[in-house]
């Protein structure tokens, strides 16, 4: 059960605003209208981090981790200029461009997942079964994961009702998440 509640905390922790932005790149376009939509983008990451979890929480993958907090706000950046030349009514995008989502969404989830998996494995003692608390920790996560997309989905709610409109919503958090994210990966080049 600790595993559960270290995962909610991870996600949640003001020190990971990385993952937060991550999210907010990803559902710039969104307002609770589209949960459902959101709710398939977040299993879509889900699945991609649960993956390259296991792998490396396992020891088959052992990654670099300069290399990796580089590429997290990259995708962050990149995620921010995809999702500004998507029309800020998905069912006015096309299916191709859906797909193409969902897929982008999960290898950057696989990217994610690996900078989750050097703060996994340094929670967990030697020896131990990993499979059942990873499991758990993958668990928290995602909780975590979708409170903090259900309050995001509902402050821009609040902000469509008191007339901000989708495409400013979607243009300005895209703004702000790649500028920080490129500022960020600038800070973290590794070479």
């Amino acid at each position: 059960m600790d595993e559960i509640l270290l995962g909610v905390e991870h996600i949640t922790d003001w020190k990971g605003y990385d993952h937060m932005l991550y999210l907010l790149a990803l559902i710039a376009w969104a307002s609770l209208s589209n949960a459902w939509r959101v709710l398939v983008l977040a299993t879509a990451f889900t699945v991609g981090h649960s993956i390259t979890l296991l792998l490396a929480g396992m020891g088959w993958v052992h990654p670099n981790g300069a290399w990796i907090e580089f590429l997290i706000p990259v995708t962050i950046a990149l995620t921010a200029l995809w999702n500004l030349r998507r029309s800020a009514a998905p069912e006015e995008s096309s299916k191709r461009y859906s797909i193409l989502t969902y897929l982008m969404t999960v290898m950057f989830g696989l990217i994610h997942g690996l900078g989750f998996s050097s703060f996994f494995r340094m929670m967990q003692d030697h020896g131990d079964s990993i499979i059942l608390p990873l499991f758990r920790f993958n668990v928290g996560v995602e909780i975590g994961q979708l409170a903090l997309l259900l309050g995001f989905l509902a402050m821009a709610s609040l902000l469509r009702a008191v007339g901000v409109r989708a495409r400013d919503q979607q243009v300005f958090i895209c703004a702000v998440t790649g500028t920080i994210a490129v500022m960020m990966a600038l800070d973290r080049l590794p070479f």
